[in-house]
């Protein structure tokens, strides 16, 4: 495992890309793959014609023939047209001089063939990227073992058909760091469109997920990575996992548990996920990690539980100390959230559930073993069910259906179980369960039109400025380091090419500030310019008006 380290820009693969042609001259530094011309290579290649022996280009006729000799600044340009063979390079890039295959401008380089196991191999490469190339109607996509500091941006993966429905279908990164995948499209495996496999600081942001007969991503043992601003939908089962591993990997090597640490998965679209039939249905999230951050996503229309807390088998063991904010949950078909009761040799514990706002899921019964579904929870208005009481905590959340009262709006049990308590009204859930739920409001939330998913608050919305500031300080101070009751809220950019951290800001005060660094043992932060505080002064996100807002959306 390589572990230099690469500092770009946000838009890295952008920037880097025009830099490098700048750099990159014709002649040898630029090399190309055209499947029409009649030699195996040349030196003569002309771009406009796509013939040779008028050019001054070097051109190969099958990928294998460019990737054979394509080094670190080399750029590889693959004209249109359907290779039937692996791309896989036999050299890595540098930091300062990436190897890049792209598809040439304006035409679509197509990689297809049902014997391709998989299409693309950059295990055991580093700096490499990946642009405008797609991919589809094969048997596996990617692999991407110990390979780090690569980018796969703008690329087309449809279609892979695996008859065994194994976990390397998609693209699969096992011991892989640092890595970039940026807006690309996934659409169609027999199991996972994006596998993460003992895997840390990677960066999956700006993409459409479609359709995976598992689910569309997953993270197994990995940490401090990054799901971003995707756009997901899945009409074969659930949409994204995270958890620990049992006989997992590429032959099936690794074992470990409480070793899926300090995720961020923020300001994503979960759209849509079907019924399950008579199984345990499919989630949004299915989550049993630890220290992971969800915030500001956007859920809606799952036909499972949106987000699970969930407890079972080796796997998922261990599922504590995670912060799950200022997310939108909206018009699900079983729950907005859904706690698992685990038993002996499972751990949920420190959850929090904070500014979230829950509003209008209705409980659906597709599995109709279960009498307290049919009997008590049909038609409900379920957003939260739990089936144990610890583990978690709930304050400052907006829960609403149709009006303020309503009984089921949290629900608690076990779905065989007959002896399931009898339901209560949130009020009644604040008293008898103080440590548990705490602060919720119960009202309308006012978005600008919920029927388009526009969940942005209205003027009058109880959503503005009611949000809970994340933590507090421990002591008055100066500086740019500031000691704080709980970290673990924020991140710092996770050694992530080209990422930032948060921007934060203390209460009462209108200065917005960088995180450098977190130190979620002593929970201290290090910020990029100084700041003067008080004891217990509030500290969150940076926010607009008075205070933070509620749900996954900080009006301007």
């Amino acid at each position: 495992m390589m572990h230099n380290r690469l500092f770009v820009g946000l838009l890295f693969g952008a920037a880097l890309l025009s830099a490098s042609g700048s750099s990159i001259a014709g002649g040898s530094d630029t090399l190309y793959v055209d499947g029409s011309i009649q030699t195996d290579h040349c030196r003569n290649y002309n771009p406009e014609t796509r013939k040779c022996g008028n050019g001054k280009q070097a051109a190969y006729q099958a990928l294998a023939g460019a990737s054979a000799v394509a080094a670190a600044g080399n750029k590889v340009l693959i004209r249109g047209g359907v290779y039937r063979e692996i791309l896989k390079p036999r050299h890595s890039g540098t930091k300062s001089k990436p190897l890049i295959f792209r598809g040439y401008k304006g035409e679509t380089a197509i990689i297809s063939g049902e014997h391709l196991k998989p299409a693309i191999d950059i295990s055991y490469r580093s700096h490499v990227i990946l642009e405008n190339i797609e991919v589809h109607d094969v048997r596996r996509w990617l692999y991407g073992r110990d390979a780090d500091y690569n980018q796969i941006i703008n690329c087309r993966f449809i279609g892979a058909h695996d008859p065994n429905g194994s976990s390397k279908t998609g693209l699969f990164f096992e011991q892989a760091d640092h890595n970039r995948i940026i807006n690309n499209l996934f659409d169609g495996t027999t199991q996972d469109n994006l596998s993460l496999v003992k895997s840390d600081s990677n960066l999956v942001q700006g993409n459409r997920f479609r359709n995976g007969k598992h689910t569309l991503w997953t993270i197994k043992c990995g940490n401090k990575n990054i799901i971003r601003g995707n756009d997901l939908y899945n009409e074969l089962q659930k949409i994204g996992e995270i958890y620990d591993y049992h006989n997992v990997g590429f032959d099936h090597q690794f074992d470990d548990d409480d070793a899926t640490k300090h995720n961020l998965v923020e300001d994503n679209d979960f759209t849509y996920t079907p019924s399950s039939g008579r199984h345990s249905p499919y989630a949004g999230i299915q989550h049993a990690a630890q220290q992971s951050i969800i915030r500001h996503n956007r859920f809606r229309h799952t036909i499972g539980p949106a987000m699970q807390l969930a407890l079972y088998g080796k796997e998922a063991r261990y599922n504590t100390g995670n912060r799950i904010y200022n997310n939108t949950f909206h018009a699900t078909s079983f729950a907005a959230i859904e706690i698992a009761l685990g038993g002996k040799g499972y751990h949920l514990d420190d959850n929090q559930l904070v500014n979230n706002a829950f509003t209008r899921s209705i409980f659906v019964v597709n599995d109709e073993r279960w009498d307290w579904y049919n009997r008590f929870l049909r038609g409900a208005p379920v957003q939260i069910k739990t089936a144990r009481l610890d583990g978690f905590f709930f304050d400052n959340n907006l829960i609403f259906n149709e009006e303020a009262g309503e009984f089921y709006l949290i629900s608690h049990g076990v779905r065989n179980s007959n002896r399931n308590p009898y339901p209560q009204s949130v009020s009644g859930w604040m008293k008898s369960n103080p440590e548990l739920f705490r602060n919720f409001i119960e009202a309308d939330p006012k978005y600008v039109d919920e029927g388009n998913n526009d969940f942005t608050p209205t003027g009058g919305s109880p959503l503005l400025d009611s949000g809970r500031f994340l933590t507090r300080t421990r002591s008055a101070g100066s500086g740019t380091e500031i000691p704080v009751n709980d970290a673990s809220w924020f991140q710092d950019g996770f050694d992530i090419p080209g990422e930032k951290g948060d921007e934060i800001q203390l209460q009462d005060q209108q200065q917005r500030v960088r995180i450098l660094a977190v130190d979620y043992k002593t929970n201290q932060i290090t910020l990029d310019r100084p700041l003067t505080w008080n004891k217990g002064q509030g500290l969150t996100l940076s926010y607009n008006g008075k205070g933070p807002d509620i749900g996954a959306i900080e009006k301007p």
